[in-house]
Parts: C-alpha cells; structure tokens; sequence
C-alpha cells in the first residue's frame, strides 16, 4: 500500500512539472496558432509585421491558442526591438519563440525571445551576442552596457529564466547554442521543427496563419536605415539642382518623392531629430557653396552629412555600420563632390557664354545708321545684323557709323563714331 501511494505521488509530481513544462496545453482543442515568420533584421519592417499579427488575434477573442515568433535575426534597431516586445507583452495569447534549426537570434533578437512566455530552440541554432556597440561596432559605454543588462535581467526574471546567464550574454557578449540555453535555463524546449515544437506544446492539430514579410514590409525595413534615408535626401537634393540647370520638371517631382519616403523612414523609425538636422545642414552648405562658389562650404557640408549618418548610428545599441555601408556611402558622397564641381564648372561655362538677348551686351559697339536720327526724333541703326531703335543728342545724317554708349529698355542712346 505504502508502495502505490509512492508511485502516486511521483506521478502526480510527473504530471504536475509536465503541466508547468508546457504552458499553453490546457483542456480545449487546438484550435489557431499565428506564427510570425521573423528571419529579417528587427526594424520598422518587423513591427509591422508583428502588429499584424497581435492585430489578428486581437479580431479573434477565444479562438487563437498561441502566437509563435520563428526568430532567425542577427539584430536590429532598439526602438524596433522595444515595440515588438510591447505588442508581445500586450499579446491575449500564449506567446512562444522559436528559434529554427540553424537559426540565429542575436542582439535585438535575443530580447525578443526572452520577452515570450515561453522559448524554444531547434539542434544548430545558437542565441547571445547582445552587448551595445557603437557606430563603427566597438563595444559601448559602461552606461549603455549596464542599461541593456538590467533590461535583458528583467526580462529573463519575469518569465522564470536564468537572470545570470541572460546577462551574460549582454555583459561577455556570451553566445548559447539550444543545447547550452537549455542547460542554462535560457530555453524551456528543444523542438526540431515547428511541427515538433506545436505537438510539444499539445497543439499539433491546430490551424496555422502564417505571416511573412511582403513587399510594403521590406519597403518599410529598407526606408527605416537612416544610411538609406540620408542617401536618398542626398539624391533628392542632386536632382532638384540637376532639374535648374537642365529644366525638365520631372527630376524635381522625383526628387520630392525621395524626399518624402526619406523623411517617412525617419518617422517609422524615429530617426533622432539631430541625425537629420546634420544631414539637411550639409545638404544647405552645398547648396550655398554652388550659389556662391570659391567658399568651401562643400567639404563641411560632406562632414556634417557623414557625421550625421554616425550619429544616426551611435544612438542604436545594436547597429553599426558594416564595411558595405561605409563603401557606400563613401561613393555617394565622392558622387555628389564631383556632381558638385560639374555644376560649379557648367555655371561658370553659362557665364562666359554672350547674352544673346540682353541688350546691355551692345554697349561700346559700333553700327550703321540706316535712317536719319536727329535730337528728340528716333532712328534706326543696324547693329550685328539687327535693327535697333536708337537716338542721339546730336545729328547723325543716315549711313554714318555710329557707337552705342547707353542702352534704355530697347532703345540705343548712340554717338557719332569719328573717322
């Protein structure tokens, strides 16, 4: 009797680690699952794709069971980051992140998934990575480093986790692979597939709506790089130069478009206001530099365009810009120096060039009278094959040279050209 009662007991021990090991089982059916495809960098572009989601289940009281994020991510923008993790905290449903085989959920990423209520990770995925770093991609200020501690800290406590080993992923830049998270108590599972992971959690029969990045969600990721924004703000400006010296009105509508997506990308991502003021004062010291040439506002203005793409940068704990970046953006600001010098050289061309119809140009030429021209009564004289009204204080009997000493409107004041 003694015996049954201890195999009683174990088994009720057993069931009851099962019922806290799974969360998300319970007594009604499976029900709907959203999964939330997340393999992209965690910027404007994932949240809305996790707004989407959370906006589903949002519209379906009762009959969503879990939301699944699938996290392959090497980071993203902590603005991004804290509003994924809000609509998840905000979420009706069980939230569950899972971190596929071969998959990476570094930096932002790593946030994300210690946020959910309960995480998951296939054989070959790893998660960590997740110290601040500034612009250039060294490691932060102590003050940086210690905020995002305390950040990932609160997450891992308020979900059950191991604090200890989530922070060391922020303070030693630790890395886990599931094994290891599992080990550590970062992970609650190992599930080799999404399938593996819902019939682990009792939801093997559950109907899934996936959702996956589209074309407006990868505009939205595109536009939300400040690199990208500065860039097109940067072309905007060339094109609408290029339409005053080459009239065609097309450039300027198409520089407005750019113009308008660059500050719409600002806005998603919330883009600081300094970063953008930087890169508009250099795009004005260019302009000036081009209306008044010889200053050398054009390199300051270069200057204050790349240091406000850094700092842009410097504001985001977990982006930097990569060699790529740096390539490009250092072609487009060479570009824009030799646009520049082609515009400051044309300009100087159009000058030297004769005014063909600015009558000023006529003064100190000489010419024919072709009628008489007496005081107080207009003649005619003919200067570089055109006629011209003229007068004079004197008389000046017709087919005598004469020279232009001061032009009124589109009358010649003329003289008598001697011998």
């Amino acid at each position: 009797m003694r015996e049954t009662r201890f195999v009683l007991a174990v088994l009720a021990l057993v069931h009851l680690a099962v019922c806290s090991y799974l969360p998300i089982l319970g007594e009604a059916g499976p029900g709907e699952v959203v999964v939330v495809d997340l393999n992209m960098d965690i910027d404007a572009g994932a949240v809305e794709l996790v707004r989407r989601a959370t906006s589903y289940i949002g519209s379906r009281p009762g009959e969503v069971r879990a939301l699944v994020i699938v996290i392959n991510t090497d980071g993203g923008w902590i603005y991004a980051m804290e509003r994924i993790i809000e609509a998840l905290v905000d979420c009706p449903v069980e939230t569950v992140a899972f971190v596929p085989r071969g998959g990476r959920c570094f930096s932002a990423g790593a946030y994300i998934f210690m946020a959910c209520h309960t995480t998951a990770m296939a054989p070959g995925s790893a998660i960590g990575s997740c110290m601040p770093v500034d612009a250039m991609g060294n490691p932060a200020g102590q003050k940086e480093v210690n905020a995002m501690a305390a950040r990932m800290r609160s997450l891992a406590e308020a979900n059950g986790r191991n604090a200890t080993a989530a922070e060391a992923m922020v303070l030693e830049n630790a890395d886990f692979t599931a094994e290891e998270a599992l080990g550590l108590g970062l992970c609650d599972l190992i599930a080799s597939s999404l399938g593996d992971l819902l019939a682990k959690l009792g939801l093997s029969g559950a109907t899934l709506t996936v959702f996956k990045p589209d074309g407006y969600i990868r505009f939205l990721s595109t536009i939300s790089n400040p690199l990208v924004q500065s860039l097109l703000l940067w072309a905007a400006v060339w094109l609408i130069l290029a339409d005053i010296f080459h009239p065609t009105f097309v450039m300027s509508v198409v520089a407005l478009a750019l113009l308008a997506i660059a500050l719409w990308g600002a806005g998603v991502i919330h883009t600081h206001p300094l970063a953008i003021l930087l890169v508009v004062l250099g795009f004005l010291l260019t302009l000036v530099e081009l209306k008044k040439p010889g200053i050398g506002l054009e390199f300051l203005g270069v200057v204050l365009v790349a240091l406000g793409i850094l700092f842009a940068y410097q504001v985001e704990p977990f982006m930097s810009i990569g060699g790529a970046g740096i390539a490009v953006l250092v072609v487009a600001l060479a570009g824009g120096a030799i646009l520049g010098y082609y515009f400051y050289a044309m300009r100087k061309a159009l000058k030297k060039r004769p005014r063909l119809h600015e009558p000023e140009r006529l003064v100190g030429a000489v010419g024919i009278a072709k009628t008489d021209i007496e005081p107080g009564k207009p003649g005619v004289v003919l200067i570089e094959s055109e006629e011209w009204t003229a007068v004079s204080n004197e008389f000046i009997p017709s087919g005598s040279r004469i020279r232009i000493i001061r032009v009124r409107g589109l009358t010649l004041e003329v003289e008598k050209e001697e011998g």
